[in-house]
């Protein structure tokens, strides 16, 4: 891009369910900035979407790698031409092109594309990648030399002692111990007046994140260290990452405090199931073996790509006896093996976890709620915790209450409970199961959706003459299932509609396919179940 490189975003940064795998360049709020390639090479895949990268361009270099510029408002107009006849063709919008050596040769400083906010994107800024040819797994991008102004060192928000097993105890309790930090002379400490005490196997982590000049965003740190009597225990840096074991994040940070919004805090210790590669030394699996009066003198060394530093010293004391071992009372069903399949059944509900799906060994439990309201169609069912990670889907297979027809089932659908808030997770009808393959743990029941979708027309109405208007707009909006399916025509032929789900923008852009005169214009939306809504009108041009 034609501007200085400053980041919103680094690579490695914790998201929700997995990393960040790339670095977001700011483009000052600005969406239609200069897109050009980094290196010489042919363009081999085009992405149109409304959801993940939006419309996204992978260019494959010669020397082995492989460069993805996402969020794009356009491409350069020898892509769109090329994107819009398959999209015609195919009367399709969303595209995924894989396209052949040759056809869009570029060189190093081409335009490509131009900057936007397209797909998963919050605001107007470019995502980039590097990515190795021959696994697709993400590198960091600054490995390549790229640049960036930062003379800031990291934030260090706090840190958090974890007890590891029923025998270990911080402070006499068995609960984790959450500890603020704050900033002296340069130097992080812990807060005043905290004293920790120790005994058995104790876990760390850390809240920290980095910052630099000219920006508010909060990014992550390149390199975390953490030092037991000046040995160092833990060293993770974020070099490169792999997509077949991105999930495993879920087990790597404080699953209950992310998903409760208190903090985002970094384990700096292995779960029993681990497969992340960011580890560059780990001594005990980074536990920590506390012993009657013995000592620990602990520090944090927290670094950004460019070697700006913030350290945090605490010490973590041995207690002067041996406290009692821990005894969770809680009542559960049964024993979930992390390295096994995990198989349950009970009266209309059948779960099934697979083999490596936990990061450590459970106590399973669920109960079922009879309670519930004239929606739901089976009864509620409460499974482990919400609180408790996963790193692979599991099979949930839900019975309805009473037995309904197979004509009613077709509108059927698996709902999440997420307070107030019942998010669709669809599902397939089956031997008299609704069966989903949900990521998450929590509460679950059938629901039925027999509500078409709502379609509200935002700058045409009948007869109106559309000649000074850029495009056709409409919202478009679904209670329950969610939109699948929409399909824009004009005087009966198939017209370029794209979709906005962040504000449910569904949109024609006035092209050659619709010239001057009398139209006739027909939209049709589809939700997950089928219920379809249709809109039809006249309007000139």
């Amino acid at each position: 891009m034609d501007i200085p490189l400053s980041l919103a975003g680094t690579f490695g940064e914790i998201r929700s369910d997995h990393y960040h795998t790339g670095i977001d360049i700011r483009t000052d709020g600005k969406e239609g900035l200069t897109v050009r390639a980094v290196a010489k090479g042919y363009i081999s895949r085009i992405v149109v979407s409304p959801y993940g990268y939006g419309n996204a361009v992978y260019i494959t270099h010669a020397d082995g790698y492989v460069t993805l510029y996402g969020h794009l408002s356009r491409f350069n107009r020898a892509i769109t031409n090329y994107v819009k006849s398959k999209q015609y063709a195919q009367e399709k919008y969303q595209q995924d092109i894989n396209v052949p050596p040759g056809q869009f040769n570029v060189n190093q400083g081409d335009t490509i594309a131009f900057s936007g906010s397209t797909g998963a994107a919050e605001g107007p800024h470019l995502h980039f990648e590097i990515r190795d040819a021959k696994n697709e797994d993400p590198i960091n991008p600054l490995l390549a030399g790229y640049k960036v102004v930062d003379n800031l060192a990291p934030i260090i928000k706090g840190i958090a002692l974890y007890p590891l097993n029923d025998s270990s105890s911080i402070n006499g309790s068995h609960q984790p111990l959450y500890i603020k930090a704050g900033k002296i002379n340069n130097r992080y400490v812990i807060a005043a007046n905290t004293t920790i005490h120790a005994y058995g196997s104790i876990g760390v982590g850390i809240s920290c994140y980095d910052i630099a000049e000219g920006t508010d965003n909060r990014n992550g740190p390149y390199i975390k260290i953490l030092k037991d009597n000046n040995d160092t225990i833990y060293y993770s840096r974020m070099d490169e990452l792999s997509f077949a074991t991105m999930r495993f994040i879920n087990g790597h940070i404080d699953y209950a405090a992310m998903h409760s919004r208190i903090d985002t805090i970094e384990y700096s210790f292995l779960q029993d199931n681990d497969k992340l590669n960011i580890y560059k030394k780990i001594v005990n699996r980074g536990r920590i073996n506390c012993k009657i009066s013995k000592n620990h003198a602990m520090e944090y060394v927290i670094s950004d790509y460019n070697g700006n530093t913030s350290t945090l010293a605490f010490t973590i004391l041995g207690e002067e006896k041996k406290p009692p071992i821990y005894h969770d009372t809680a009542k559960y069903l049964a024993i979930a093996n992390w390295r096994e399949p995990f198989n349950y059944e009970d009266k209309g509900i059948k779960i099934q976890i697979p083999a490596g799906a936990l990061f450590n060994t459970m106590h399973f439990h669920y109960s079922m709620d009879t309670l519930r309201s004239n929606t739901e169609i089976s009864p509620i069912y409460n499974i482990q915790n919400e609180n408790t990670p996963l790193a692979i889907n599991y099979t949930l297979m839900i019975k309805p209450k009473p037995d309904l027809s197979d004509s009613i089932m077709k509108k059927a659908i698996v709902v999440r409970l997420e307070g107030d808030r019942k998010v669709s997770i669809g599902g397939t009808w089956s031997n008299g199961y609704m069966t989903v393959h949900p990521k998450n743990f929590g509460r679950y029941a059938i629901m039925l959706d027999i509500y078409r979708p709502v379609i509200k027309p935002v700058n045409i109405f009948k007869g109106k003459d559309m000649a000074h208007d850029k495009e056709i707009a409409f919202e478009v909006s679904d209670n329950l299932s969610g939109v699948k399916y929409f399909r824009g025509t004009v005087d009966g032929k198939w017209i370029l509609m794209e979709f906005n789900p962040k504000n449910n923008y569904v949109y024609y852009t006035f092209d050659e396919h619709v010239g001057k005169g009398a139209h006739h214009l027909r939209l049709v939306v589809s939700d997950e179940v089928g219920n379809t809504s249709v809109y039809t009108t006249e309007f000139t041009r």
